[in-house]
């Protein structure tokens, strides 16, 4: 029981601290990009856009790869965001859903904690997200 309370208390830990962060940093899709490529290289592709030349390039789309999920997040050519989630079975999508982006927040917050239980690696890139 202590232990679902501790992995209860780490989700909530990730998400709370994805959503004041959230509220803080302007812009959700940079502040996303920053944390994951830091603390998960391995499982974030982040994507640019912006002219060729131009020095600003803003994070366009961020998709982050888990065994059976992968989780994206787009910016709209209007400026708004969308999210889904992509079920993978043998390397295949067999299924994509658009959900809320609060939604993409707790889900990958509950993936990063379960990959950190089964990982010290993930468990130290878990504390860089979570602490910076």
């Amino acid at each position: 029981m202590d232990e679902n309370l501790d992995r209860a208390l780490e989700v909530d830990v990730i998400a709370a601290s994805l959503r004041m962060d959230r509220q803080e940093a302007g812009d959700l899709l940079e502040f996303l990009a920053q944390k994951l490529e830091q603390s998960l290289p391995q499982n974030t592709t982040v994507t640019r856009g912006g002219w060729f030349l131009s020095k600003e390039r803003p994070v366009q789309e961020i998709t982050v790869r888990f065994d059976d999920y992968h989780y994206q997040i787009v910016r709209e050519r209007n400026g708004s965001l969308s999210a889904k989630v992509m079920k993978l079975v043998r390397g295949v999508v067999l299924k994509t859903t658009a959900i809320p982006i609060d939604q993409w927040i707790d889900e990958v917050a509950q993936q990063l904690a379960q990959l950190a239980a089964h990982s010290a690696q993930a468990r130290s890139a878990l504390n860089k997200f979570v602490i910076g």
